[in-house]
């Protein structure tokens, strides 16, 4: 094998290690939150590196026979943002383990 062959080998290589994190990270924006009972939910730039609450999308005016009938949602709906990762946790202390154990961030 000559030199060449080898060292464009390698660049394939390192393309194809970076679609599967991209992949890997992209599982993780696709799932349900669903936090727990005294949490709140935190978003992690990661282009900016910082911690924020995340925020949810404002809800409609209930009308009244709306409300007699029963169609009223419970759920909120989350304002997503692009290069963000969402995690239920207690305190922001918490989600900085959260990333160094889950995601190998380093804060």
């Amino acid at each position: 094998m000559r030199l060449s062959q080898f060292q464009s080998n390698q660049e394939k290589d390192k393309i194809e290690i970076t679609k599967q994190q991209q992949a890997e990270i992209q599982k993780v924006f696709d799932n349900r939150i669903l936090p727990k009972k005294n949490h709140s939910l935190f978003e992690y730039n990661l282009i900016s590196k910082s911690i924020e609450v995340a925020s949810f999308d404002s809800e409609p005016l209930i009308k009244w026979e709306d409300a007699v009938n029963g169609l009223i949602s419970v759920n909120k709906k989350l304002t997503r943002k692009d290069n963000c990762i969402y995690i239920s946790a207690l305190n922001k202390v918490n989600v900085i383990k959260i990333l160094k154990r889950d995601f190998d961030i380093k804060i």
